[in-house]
């Protein structure tokens, strides 16, 4: 299965690679560099799609709150803590090896794109605000969104 949904996958996930039970793939996002993982869970016949982010230096509790609030704002993507303190963005999706590998490639795309914007669109703006983050940090977030405007504007033209 994790063979089928790879070639499926491959277009909208570039560089993506088996790992075991699971599927990685780099994400260049607005954030920085992601490794976006897809883990099979057999039991469960599941697949998490996650990706895994140190805590932004600076940040404390006033970031797990707003991680709370962001989880009621969300319905398909979760922000929770794992074992090793990092912030895992995360989705669980319904995976039936018989099923549609298709519909099923649809999906965890879709998760894909919304754990790349819930950290875009919305994490490393609330940083910005907050002047959380290495100074590195903060001036890709920065660049990053002047260049995504400048994308929009062409678009738009």
């Amino acid at each position: 299965m994790l063979d089928a949904l790879r070639q499926r996958l491959a277009e909208r996930l570039p560089g993506l690679t088996r790992s075991g039970m699971g599927l990685r793939s780099a994400l260049d996002a607005r954030y920085g560099m992601l490794v976006l993982r897809l883990d099979w869970d057999a039991e469960a016949e599941s697949i998490r799609v996650a990706a895994h982010i140190p805590p932004p230096a600076g940040s404390g509790t006033e970031l797990l709150v707003w991680c709370l609030a962001t989880n009621a704002q969300y319905w398909d993507v979760k922000i929770g803590l794992d074992d090793e303190g990092l912030l895992v963005v995360h989705a669980d999706v319904d995976a039936d090896p018989e099923g549609d590998l298709s519909a099923l490639a649809e999906r965890l795309s879709d998760r894909a794109e919304t754990i790349r914007e819930l950290l875009d669109d919305d994490l490393a703006p609330y940083l910005l605000d907050r002047g959380l983050g290495t100074p590195a940090q903060r001036a890709r977030w920065v660049d990053r969104a002047e260049t995504d405007d400048d994308d929009d504007d062409e678009a738009d033209g």
